[in-house]
């Protein structure tokens, strides 16, 4: 059920944390379910519809703490829809985006797709002079809850007159809708939409805009920005959460952001992409398993020279060589190389292993049936390759 304005609901006369913090005390009690929580809150006075936005609160507020961990705390007491969370920026990937675009020389920037405030929040904490744009009333209405003070636009983006901004002082932010008008099985979410041009603004509306100004877009990981644009392929904790393009600069840039230590940091493409041999591995050193970041941007080439390592397997996911310092990989001690149906008498040994099988084409399920051993966290066989060139590779995580 969507947020509506109203004397109980956010946007409305006024903001209902204490029936939020009502229904979050109530379901903290043992045997607590929704239907008893209406029952005894409605004895006070308050319809079905406000008490189930409440709880729908407590949930929302609950998955962005976990989603959110400490970084997450300046919001904790932000409005949310569930639409609304699912697209939000990450308050650590926000902070980079305003990080990018105050670096780019502008001192503004329009936020032409606010939602509910995640990046509008990090520019106006980076101290860039923000205009949001929100076409949604009940979602600026979240907005205005979450990011007080801000200038906020009730109105399509894609109809905004730019022109009364200055181009050399302001930049301009889109994080087009990604979500089609198609369900998963369940019915739970919205399924991805591939084609950028039906996306929420398309890509096309984008290139329009970015004729006059200096345009910031968050994509899909998959995305391929217009020639000359420059990409940014940003990771939080070890996966690929986004492609932030623009065409303010250019090059390319593997971001890799760790939420528990709140930094982030980042390479950047000095050299062309290379093919590589193949490589028989043998069964000592170490595999190095790249954060995706690094792989996706095409810049495990350019990791694996710098730390004097070599790429392995079909998609440059893997590193093969002597020890070796970096932070943007985990290290696993060879133990053991194999050809993959003999899985079942190499492990045997073992308590159990993880399956890494991205590299290859085996299915996971196939594999885990045929070694006959639960799952692991010390221990792994790594699949790399296909075909001829396909190999095991026994190997035991670095502490």
């Amino acid at each position: 059920m969507p947020l509506q304005p109203s004397e109980d609901a956010p946007g409305g006369g006024s903001p209902n944390e204490e029936l939020i913090s009502q229904a979050r005390m109530a379901l903290a009690q043992p045997g607590a379910n929704e239907l008893t929580i209406i029952t005894s809150l409605r004895a006070q006075g308050h319809g079905v519809d406000a008490l189930r936005l409440a709880l729908e609160q407590v949930e929302l507020r609950d998955r962005a703490a976990l989603a959110w961990k400490n970084s997450g705390r300046p919001r904790q007491n932000w409005f949310f829809t569930r639409d609304g969370l699912e697209a939000a920026s990450h308050p650590l990937v926000a902070a980079f985006h305003a990080q990018i675009i105050s670096h780019s020389g502008t001192n503004g920037v329009i936020d032409l797709t606010a939602g509910l405030g995640s990046d509008s929040a990090a520019f106006i904490d980076a101290g860039l002079n923000t205009t949001a744009v929100e076409r949604d009333p009940n979602t600026a209405a979240l907005f205005a809850h979450n990011v007080p003070g801000a200038n906020v636009l009730m109105c399509d983006g894609t109809l905004l007159d730019l022109t009364q901004w200055d181009p050399d002082q302001t930049a301009i932010f889109i994080d087009p809708a990604r979500r089609g008008s198609s369900r998963s099985l369940d019915g739970a979410r919205a399924l991805p939409e591939r084609d950028p041009e039906r996306w929420s603004p398309p890509v096309s509306f984008v290139k329009e805009v970015a004729k006059s100004f200096r345009v910031f877009m968050k994509a899909a990981p998959a995305f391929t920005p217009p020639d000359g644009w420059a990409q940014y392929v940003v990771s939080l904790d070890a996966n690929v959460v986004e492609m932030f393009a623009t065409n303010a600069v250019t090059g390319t840039y593997a971001v890799m952001i760790n939420s528990e230590r709140e930094e982030s940091s980042m390479i950047t493409r000095t050299t062309e992409p290379a093919t590589h041999p193949h490589v028989e591995i043998r069964a000592e050193g170490f595999l190095y398993e790249l954060d995706p970041a690094i792989t996706r941007a095409g810049l495990a080439q350019q990791v694996a020279g710098e730390l004097g390592l070599t790429p392995v397997g079909e998609k440059n996911m893997w590193l093969f060589g002597a020890a070796a310092v970096f932070p943007h990989a985990r290290a696993y001690l060879i133990n053991d190389v194999f050809p993959v149906n003999e899985i079942k008498s190499r492990v045997k040994h073992l308590p159990g292993i993880a399956l890494k099988t991205k590299d290859g084409r085996r299915d996971q399920k196939d594999l885990r049936k045929a070694c006959g051993k639960p799952d692991h966290n010390e221990w792994a066989v790594v699949v790399l390759g296909r075909g001829a060139t396909e190999q095991a590779v026994l190997v035991q995580r670095e502490r």
